[in-house]
């Protein structure tokens, strides 16, 4: 049976998450530790949102024959362990999730970032009670497009956005006919919201931008 609700989904890096916090110390602290040269926080921070495949390659061209395996392994244990250490969501989401969820909108999580990673963040954060699903790309999904017909086909919303910081995010919604908000505070450029629906500079401004998109016939948040 079809849901009456609107459905959200949301983007966990650049949209949720200040990923800066936990990957870029994570990273560093991972390549100082073998002796090798630690790599900058722009190119690290230039990944955040997409597939971990592409992350996990560029970790390892960074790093001599024979050690890339160990390294990697390193960083991304080192990041789980400072995503409740030193992660922090971004200013608002806490308290925006909580007006979403009272005004009978259903939450989901979308995230290229691999199920160890997402699921931490969602419980070390205490978000779990929020979202109905949470869907992470891991070694199931071949990108963003899949994983939001996944979602609809589980939750069947009335209608939904997708929130998130970069050019698939935008182009995931679109590609099943839902509404894009980018979060022009994420690790995206100007150049990746050019086809959002809708922009919103801090986590607050969701808000307006619902109702922008559906004016009185949202479901009033």
């Amino acid at each position: 049976m079809d849901n009456m609700a609107d459905l959200i989904i949301f983007d966990v890096d650049g949209t949720l998450f200040e990923t800066q916090y936990v990957t870029v110390p994570a990273v560093q602290q991972a390549f100082a530790g073998f002796g090798l040269p630690v790599p900058s926080e722009s190119g690290i921070c230039s990944f955040f949102g997409k597939p971990v495949e592409a992350y996990e390659t560029w970790l390892e061209q960074q790093c001599p024959p024979g050690l890339a395996a160990a390294v990697v392994e390193r960083a991304n244990a080192l990041e789980l362990r400072f995503i409740g250490e030193s992660g922090r969501l971004y200013p608002g989401v806490r308290e925006g999730l909580v007006r979403l969820k009272e005004a009978g909108y259903i939450l989901a999580v979308c995230s290229n970032g691999p199920d160890s990673y997402v699921h931490e963040v969602v419980r070390a954060h205490g978000l779990a009670r929020f979202f109905a699903d949470v869907c992470a790309r891991g070694v199931i999904y071949e990108d963003k497009v899949e994983m939001v017909g996944v979602l609809r086909s589980r939750l069947r919303p009335k209608r939904f956005v997708l929130v998130g910081d970069r050019r698939e995010d935008i182009e995931a919604a679109h590609a099943h006919q839902g509404v894009a908000i980018a979060a022009t505070y994420g690790f995206g450029a100007p150049e990746e919201w050019r086809d959002a629906d809708a922009c919103m500079a801090a986590f607050p401004e969701i808000q307006a931008c619902l109702r922008q998109l559906f004016g009185s016939g949202g479901n009033g948040a």
